[in-house]
């Protein structure tokens, strides 16, 4: 997009070029292009085709490097003329390529992870919900009502970044999570307060049933009735 973008009136004659820059490049995660993965070899190109062979001897491939001694002008300024076109196209892809990739660097670096908490064997941690069915974690048949964390929940496995729990079977999930959806689970009587949304502040002022027959923030305590 960004090199076409730059030939606005030519952009379908580059397009070719283009997508054949990308099959080309060299992926940073696999270290192979998508060409030499899906073929097992690379392709073939002017600048890479080995230089025509002379039975009188090498001193016309170094005077020819590649090969268009004997063409018709005309035919040699159009092929010379796609050469460079092509490595043109290949380098502007290349580079931006390359800016793309320095500039998500950047958002990642600046915008960091959000939760860099460590936790070890035994801890207790609440669960964002948010990734659970609402059945799961709530009685209340409302995305909008159920709990933003549930637990505690007791930490029994650690994987890196990843933490596995002590989930009830009747949750029906997969046990390990990554820890950004995780935070310390806190008494009732030191628990941070959460902050409601809008959307609760909303549900609570026209609902006309008990409080005490919505589901509770994980680490609330339920007042006696």
């Amino acid at each position: 997009r960004s090199v076409c973008a730059t030939e606005p009136t030519k952009w379908s004659v580059l397009l070719p070029q283009v997508e054949f820059a990308l099959n080309n490049a060299v992926h940073s995660s696999t270290g192979f292009t998508p060409f030499y993965v899906n073929g097992l070899r690379h392709p073939r190109t002017p600048l890479t085709l080995p230089p025509a062979s002379n039975l009188g001897g090498g001193e016309a491939n170094a005077e020819d490097p590649r090969g268009l001694k004997g063409l018709r002008t005309s035919v040699k300024r159009n092929l010379l003329s796609f050469i460079e076109t092509g490595e043109a196209v290949r380098q502007r892809v290349r580079d931006a390529m390359a800016a793309a990739q320095d500039t998500q660097k950047e958002h990642s670096d600046r915008q960091g992870r959000k939760n860099t908490l460590v936790f070890k064997l035994g801890d207790q941690v609440l669960l964002n919900a948010k990734n659970l069915p609402t059945q799961a974690v709530s009685a209340v048949g409302s995305t909008k009502l159920r709990p933003r964390f549930v637990g505690p929940f007791t930490v029994i496995g650690v994987h890196g970044h990843a933490y596995t729990l002590d989930l009830p079977s009747s949750m029906a999930t997969h046990p390990t999570f990554y820890v950004g959806l995780l935070k310390p689970y806190r008494p009732a009587g030191a628990a941070e307060p959460e902050e409601p949304t809008a959307s609760q502040n909303t549900a609570e002022r026209h609902s006309p049933s008990s409080e005490r027959d919505l589901p509770r923030e994980a680490g609330q305590a339920q007042e006696p009735a």
